[in-house]
């Protein structure tokens, strides 16, 4: 029984490690900042939802570059956000990240996205 719950415990870490190479991949990639690493190695770590004031606690980082690298993240589609309602009754917002398979597919609609960019220029600069 104990080799069960062990060989579980041993597989998650595979995952969890295999995700969060991925994640650093992906950060090389397309040149997201230390910040902006750190906060997708933490919503897929837990794989939790949450809000600006979470974030900044668990990274130690300034409320205006969490929401700087938060809005890049979500262009790039690499996280989404939803709407919250506080305690107090107010409108905040709660991040996440999204599938593996959907950051794949973000991450290949970003490249094609700048590879057509670069062939553009290319093609006017020859034009010119």
């Amino acid at each position: 029984m104990w080799y069960f719950r062990l060989h579980g415990k041993v597989n998650a870490m595979r995952v969890k490690e295999r995700e969060l190479s991925s994640i650093a991949e992906i950060s090389d990639f397309l040149g997201i900042s230390a910040t902006g690493r750190k906060i997708l190695s933490l919503l897929v770590r837990t794989k939790k939802r949450f809000s600006v004031p979470e974030i900044i606690a668990r990274t130690k980082r300034s409320e205006r570059s969490i929401r700087a690298h938060l809005k890049a993240l979500s262009k790039l589609k690499l996280i989404r956000r939803e709407m919250a309602i506080t305690r107090k009754g107010r409108l905040a917002y709660r991040y996440f990240v999204l599938r593996a398979s959907d950051l794949v597919k973000s991450v290949r609609k970003e490249t094609l996205g700048r590879l057509r960019k670069l062939e553009a220029r290319a093609m006017g600069a020859r034009e010119r």
